[in-house]
């Protein structure tokens, strides 16, 4: 009898994140498929996804910007990050996972590249006011239109559950937002009725780890220690962040996020009737 990965994860319970999980997130498709652990929907075929689909309808939407996290750290933690925990809780828990969104948001507020001339040896007047195209509003708005597009596309390819993780925290509200908005006609189509939610991850587990959610600081650092080892240039990085900063610390964090993921999603997937009413938290 075949055991699916869902039935093997759910048996053993909460599983750490192991080195093999680790070293999987930066694994070549040729490598993701011979282990049979590929939950990326670029790189899954027809079949392939309609299976996983079939077996957990859920799909994962990382979601994220393009921002300086200190000198440390790449300039894609935001959306990375988000991308590699819902890679694990999809290698946990079954689902699959959409590309990750790095573009579209309000690049004029929220957003501290816009403080940084001098760190990307650009005019000041590249990141002052007018030099995009279009007013704060605007944005705001052409960014909801493009994340209600995003959740009808996938909405489209049969998934009945739709979770976003925002990896740059202001995105949260936007996110929401823009999932309610969707919600409102997903919800109601009775030939499959489509629910989601909304996280960034350091809300889930502020009770355990009380300085969860910093910019580039020990918090964000440790979990892209954890998620993509070799990423975070240890040699530059200031005394304070290095002494509170680890691969362990990392992982405990990402393990936690995922449990508490994972028992929202799993309630979902087992009694949606819960979550496709007007008062769903988000």
């Amino acid at each position: 009898m075949r055991v699916t990965r869902r039935e093997l994860v759910q048996g053993m319970g909460a599983v750490g994140l192991s080195a093999a999980g680790s070293s999987l997130l930066g694994a070549t498709p040729e490598m993701s498929h011979q282990a049979g652990e590929e939950v990326r929907y670029e790189w899954l075929r027809p079949a392939e996804m309609v299976d996983r689909r079939k077996q957990f309808p859920v799909a994962y939407l990382p979601i994220g910007t393009l921002e300086w996290h200190q000198s440390h750290n790449t300039l894609g933690v935001d959306a990375t990050k988000a991308h590699g925990l819902l890679l694990e809780c999809a290698k946990r828990g079954g689902g699959i996972v959409f590309p990750p969104l790095f573009y579209g948001e309000n690049r004029t507020e929220a957003h501290l590249d816009v403080t940084k001339a001098d760190v990307f040896e650009v005019p000041e007047e590249n990141f002052g006011a007018g030099f995009m195209p279009f007013s704060i509003q605007e944005q705001h708005t052409h960014y909801h239109h493009l994340l209600i597009h995003v959740l009808h596309q996938i909405a489209s390819l049969g998934f009945r559950f739709i979770i976003v993780c925002a990896g740059h925290y202001p995105l949260l509200d936007h996110a929401r937002a823009a999932m309610s908005v969707f919600r409102q006609t997903a919800r109601r189509r009775e030939h499959q009725r489509t629910t989601g939610w909304v996280f960034t991850g350091y809300e889930l587990v502020r009770d355990i780890f009380p300085e969860a959610g910093d910019h580039g600081g020990p918090w964000e650092t440790s979990l892209m220690m954890a998620l993509y080892p070799g990423s975070v240039d240890l040699s530059i990085m200031s005394e304070d962040v290095r002494s509170k900063s680890s691969e362990d610390y990392g992982r405990k964090a990402v393990d936690a996020i995922v449990r508490h993921v994972l028992d929202r999603v799993n309630d979902m997937v087992a009694h949606p009737e819960k979550y496709l009413e007007h008062y769903t938290p988000m």
